[in-house]
């Protein structure tokens, strides 16, 4: 009974100073917990078994209210109430109510990386149960803060070198452009700002930079998503686009397969480059995605395309920057060679924002 009390009292004042740190919570998280809520959390390190399992049963009812109570409750000596914390924590996670799945997730992810080498293995598994639900939400989200997301498709997989361990409705890439903006307040303690883009090589697409401190906090907050993104290929960066240096760094730390690039406009081409071309310079043509700028024009895979307008494309990566001189809907003459013969044909440029 002492223990309880002690444990009690300790709880209320841990509640008390919840509600003044900080007036970002909703105002319905902000309500005093319903006593039959403390009972149940306190049943958690209970004598009697069926206390703990109906105490285990009956929390995830309560929703976010009850996670940070049941953080304190993961740094306890009991590791079977712990356990049961977690338990209660997935459970609120998966009932997936918009006003508690946020909060859930992310005390999952904290309890991952907890001191406690139990505690953070159980929260891994929970995380690694809903890995599909996880990354669905992910996708939601940063589509709603302006990112375009495209998945892979029969088509694509069966025509793209070394794709055949992707599946039709994976997230094949990830595109930013300057309306990537999450919409929240400032976020702090995720990662420092400041710095410059990375660019890496591959399809053609583009990036650019964002300005202002609550913008730089709400689109490092959104980074979290895109690292539960599974096996994404390539995230892409477009006009109006960088992220800072540290995010960037932990960003890639987290997405170690995923290439990176960055551009200077939203105008696009469409298509992806192969090893080849001649002596003479030129870009020789890959895949071609359907739908865009390069398809609808004609330009196939395997044509070498040698002049962009009235500049000489030397490789893949000039034919980058050519684009990037270009906005999305321009109409451009390409010079190409197909099958030892020049032709010319006439694009008028896709963009990424609009897809």
């Amino acid at each position: 009974m002492r223990t309880r009390l002690i444990l009690l009292t300790g709880f209320a004042l841990c509640m008390a100073s919840l509600f003044c740190i900080t007036e970002v919570s909703a105002k319905d998280e902000a309500q005093p917990l319903p006593q039959q809520a403390i009972d149940y959390i306190l049943d958690l390190e209970s004598d009697d078994f069926q206390a703990r399992q109906q105490a285990t049963k009956k929390l995830p009812e309560y929703g976010a209210q009850i996670i940070d109570p049941l953080l304190k409750v993961t740094q306890g000596d009991s590791l079977e109430a712990a356990v049961r914390a977690i338990l209660v924590i997935e459970q609120v996670y998966i009932q997936g109510k918009e006003k508690s799945v946020s909060r859930a997730e992310d005390a999952l992810e904290q309890l991952a990386n907890a001191k406690n080498p139990s505690v953070a293995i159980r929260a891994e598994e929970a995380i690694d149960r809903h890995a599909d639900i996880r990354e669905k939400r992910a996708v939601r989200e940063i589509t709603k803060m302006g990112g375009k997301v495209t998945f892979w498709t029969a088509e694509d997989i069966a025509r793209t070198p070394g794709a055949n361990t992707r599946e039709p409705g994976q997230v094949r890439y990830i595109v930013l452009g300057e309306k990537w903006w999450s919409e929240t307040e400032k976020t702090t303690g995720i990662t420092a700002t400041g710095g410059d883009k990375k660019a890496g090589g591959g399809d053609e697409q583009t990036g650019g930079k964002e300005k202002g401190s609550e913008k730089e906090g709400g689109r490092e907050r959104g980074l979290r998503f895109i690292k539960r993104i599974r096996n994404l290929d390539t995230l892409y960066m477009i006009k109006g686009n960088t992220i800072p240096e540290v995010a960037m760094d932990d960003l890639m730390r987290a997405l170690p397969a995923t290439r990176f690039q960055t551009r200077d406009s939203d105008a696009m081409l469409g298509i992806s480059s192969q090893a080849g071309g001649n002596e003479n310079g030129g870009c020789l043509v890959g895949d071609v995605s359907e739908g865009l700028a390069a398809a609808n024009a004609g330009i196939h895979s395997g044509d070498l395309i040698i002049k962009f307008g009235e500049d000489k494309v030397e490789n893949f990566n000039s034919l980058v920057d050519l684009i990037g001189k270009k906005e999305a809907g321009n109409k451009v003459e390409v010079l190409l060679i197909r099958n030892g013969k020049p032709k010319s044909v006439k694009v008028t440029l896709s963009s990424w924002l609009d897809r």
